[in-house]
């Protein structure tokens, strides 16, 4: 087996435009993949290795020169969901064990769809039902999302207690995280609409650091992400029998069936950029 075949025929002509995109890729897709680790329950730092070692061992092994591959929000609210219908705190030691073990068996699955050719039943399912589970998936992120928005803590569960959350919310209303993060919002979709090709996302992200050094918002009742541990996480043996194992295979095999519809219809929601799906 060749490693790094795609450097074959490689032009050190191509080295600057190629470390400039991957340096803009990579200042996009580390903070939302940081955002999906939250979301599922896990540590931020999760999302940061998350969007970057799978990549570099993708791009070790690959013969394709164009490939889209990292974290992805539908799993993520997936198991987020999950671990919110057990009772599960996000970051406890009880999501922390439960969540590898749901990507164990989603790993499993994919593997097993491998050798039954299963990925022939994604042309059985109809554009409008993958469309309208992603919208879905996509609706009950922002709803996720929305307390944060006010500086409260992100909900969890599904619609009922995202709707308690967000009330809850209301009542402890942070008018500068408020204010930040609309405007953030605003400033991303009129870029959308009037300058596509403006990367609006990482100034946004840099007026973000600035409003922090400058002006202290941290200390206003802005909400920060918790520092990054320096050096690799250290690795752990999975608690097995501490799982509820039923449980954690048929998430897995959500995951994985949602995977497998995704990379099959080369979709993927727009944030996976360096990549999303």
């Amino acid at each position: 087996m060749r490693l790094f075949a795609t450097f074959k025929n490689y032009k050190a002509a191509y080295l600057p435009k190629d470390i400039f995109s991957g340096i803009v890729i990579a200042a996009v897709s580390i903070p939302i993949a940081m955002g999906y680790a939250q979301i599922a329950g896990l540590p931020a730092v999760y999302g940061l290795y998350g969007s970057v070692l799978p990549i570099l061992m993708f791009a070790l092994f690959s013969t394709s020169r164009q490939f889209i591959f990292g974290v992805d929000a539908t799993p993520a609210a997936i198991v987020g969901g999950a671990i919110a219908s057990h009772g599960f705190i996000a970051e406890s030691p009880e999501a922390m064990a439960y969540i590898p073990m749901v990507a164990l068996f989603a790993g499993l699955w994919l593997i097993l769809f491998y050798f039954l050719r299963a990925d022939k039943i994604v042309d059985f399912i109809s554009t409008p039902v993958m469309g309208g589970f992603i919208s879905g998936i996509a609706v009950t992120i922002i709803l996720m999302q929305v307390p944060k928005l006010m500086g409260s803590p992100a909900g969890r569960g599904e619609l009922l207690e995202l709707s308690k959350h967000i009330g809850n919310a209301l009542g402890h209303i942070n008018g500068l995280s408020l204010v930040m993060g609309a405007g953030s919002l605003l400033l991303l979709i009129l870029a959308r609409k009037y300058i596509p090709k403006f990367p609006m996302a990482i100034l946004v992200m840099v007026l973000g650091v600035l409003a922090t050094l400058f002006f202290h918002v941290d200390e206003k009742g802005v909400t920060l992400l918790a520092a990054v541990e320096p050096g690799l996480p250290a690795l752990r043996i999975p608690r097995i029998f501490q799982v509820d194992l039923t449980h954690a295979a048929g998430r897995g095999l959500m995951v994985a069936v949602v995977v497998m519809a995704e990379t099959g219809r080369g979709g993927g929601d727009g944030g996976n950029l360096a990549g999303g799906k």
